[in-house]
């Protein structure tokens, strides 16, 4: 009877003991504020290398002295990654301080017969150009933040003498000599992400759409405010603060700018920078400016969408890059904005639900 007691004593206290680390343990962990944020089914952890349990099959170096520019691109189609390559030139972009990487996940094989492109194929774009970044998940709408992350976190951890980080979409134009010329003269802030500032935006609940979200997902029926995805500037420091806090927070919400401009943005308290100003959300836009050279006319608008024609940004490009130093500030009245007649066509800033205000046409 007495050794039963004595016993039973033991496993109290081993117990108690146990519990007591237990606590330790857990009191000894980040803090990591509350979210409405639910582990999906598919979640990855965001830890290591780059991101989740993301290994890296292809991997440049970095040199690049001011900005590294990290674009998402869709591995099966590297018409956009070859369209920004005859744009904007390796050579050229070495001497502006600049290095480009585009961003891939993995191909099925459903994909690699859809698009006839096969991983030996992307080795050899990577052997001939060195800018590709390649993570080992599928490379799919639902692995959109994997890919984002992984370029923040190899950008942070192998280019440390950038002062920014620009995150683009491969089917976005950009005027770089404009971008450069603003964060040169201090326009855009260095603690901020400076972006297209979106607001008041909820999920799509619509299961049939291709961007569905469910409450299991995210369960408030607004997001915080975001920047779009199409392309955004920030620092590297700021970088460094959303990577390590989405690695240990290990919590995941697949719609890329959402979560790592939005939720992480917000829970770190970084603030956006709203300049949106120099986007416009209808890629004729664009081609007006480019019919403003005739005139030695500028742009008022840097960013915008190709609308399905990977060449403008070659036409674009070309514009930019002769009215950076042989055109004119273009008077208000003048202003593309208003003086270029299109047809009013919703714009598709993101993936989700929003409204916005039409673009006043003459």
């Amino acid at each position: 009877m007495v050794f039963k007691l004595g016993f039973l004593l033991l496993l109290g206290c081993i117990g108690c003991v146990l519990l007591f680390f237990a606590f330790v343990e857990r009191d000894l962990q980040p803090q990591i504020p509350k979210t409405n944020l639910i582990y999906p089914q598919m979640a990855y952890k965001m830890m290591g290398k780059s991101s989740g349990d993301t290994r890296i099959i292809i991997e440049p170096s970095c040199n690049a002295t001011f900005l590294i520019w990290i674009i998402t691109s869709y591995a099966g189609d590297p018409s956009a990654r070859s369209a920004l390559r005859r744009a904007y030139t390796d050579e050229e972009l070495q001497t502006l301080g600049i290095e480009r990487v585009f961003l891939l996940g993995m191909l099925n094989d459903d994909a690699k017969n859809r698009t006839h492109v096969s991983q030996e194929a992307l080795l050899d774009e990577s052997r001939r150009f060195s800018d590709i970044l390649q993570g080992d998940f599928l490379d799919t709408y639902r692995n959109l933040t994997l890919k984002h992350l992984m370029g923040l976190r190899w950008a942070t951890n192998n280019c440390k003498c950038v002062k920014y980080i620009m995150k683009m979409d491969d089917d976005i134009v950009v005027n770089i000599y404009g971008i450069l010329e603003k964060l040169h003269s201090g326009i855009i802030e260095k603690d901020s992400l400076a972006g297209y500032s979106l607001k008041n935006m909820v999920p799509v609940r619509e299961p049939a759409n291709k961007w569905y979200v469910s409450k299991m997902e995210y369960a408030d029926n607004i997001y915080p405010d975001f920047v779009s995805g199409w392309l955004y500037v920030t620092s590297s420091q700021v970088a460094n603060q959303l990577i390590n806090y989405a690695e240990s927070s290990h919590k995941y919400f697949w719609i890329d700018d959402v979560f790592v401009t939005g939720i992480l943005r917000k829970l770190l308290n970084i603030k956006i920078q709203d300049i949106n100003k120099i986007y416009t959300t209808d890629y004729r836009y664009l081609e007006c400016c480019i019919k403003g050279k005739i005139s030695l006319l500028k742009c008022e608008f840097l960013i915008g969408p190709n609308g399905g024609d990977a060449e403008l940004q070659v036409r674009f490009k070309e514009f930019a890059k002769f009215c950076h130093a042989n055109c004119f500030i273009r008077a208000e009245n003048n202003l593309v904005g208003k003086t270029c007649v299109v047809a009013y066509k919703e714009p598709h800033l993101h993936k989700g639900a929003f409204q916005i205000n039409s673009i006043k046409i003459l």
